[in-house]
């Protein structure tokens, strides 16, 4: 008889607000991203999506993203990646991007690094959340 698993979905959320992200990637204005692991490593894990909420858009339209293991933003595990920015229905300066990954990887450190760019002007950056599960 098979066996059914189950995998949990898990988030890793950064809400500290980075303002004026520009055309740019810059290590200060980075996304870090705990991902919850056992107290082994290295540990292997399916990355699902990237959400990115901003605010204060001035002429941008698009982000591309880039998750790295290096908190220089030197190896990437997800290269460079384009959305467009979605504006909100009511407050036309705010928006969200939304980005697939489906990719496999095995960690060997908690941490990850996501780096955010604009196509043109600036966003504030609000939040910016992985989902992944084992």
């Amino acid at each position: 008889m098979a066996t059914k698993t189950t995998s949990l979905i898990k988030k890793s959320v950064d809400s500290t607000q980075k303002t004026s992200v520009g055309t740019a990637y810059a290590t200060a204005k980075k996304a870090t991203l705990p991902l919850q692991m056992p107290s082994g490593f290295p540990l292997n894990f399916h990355l699902e999506g990237l959400f990115v909420q901003v605010s204060s858009i001035s002429s941008a339209t698009k982000l591309t993203v880039k998750i790295t293991t290096d908190s220089g933003g030197d190896e990437a595990i997800v290269t460079s990646t384009e959305s467009n920015i979605d504006v909100g229905v009511t407050t036309s300066s705010d928006g969200s991007a939304i980005f697939k990954i489906d990719l496999d990887y095995v960690f060997d450190a908690a941490d990850i690094y996501c780096f955010i760019k604009t196509d043109a002007g600036s966003v504030s950056v609000d939040s910016v959340t992985l989902t992944y599960h084992e």
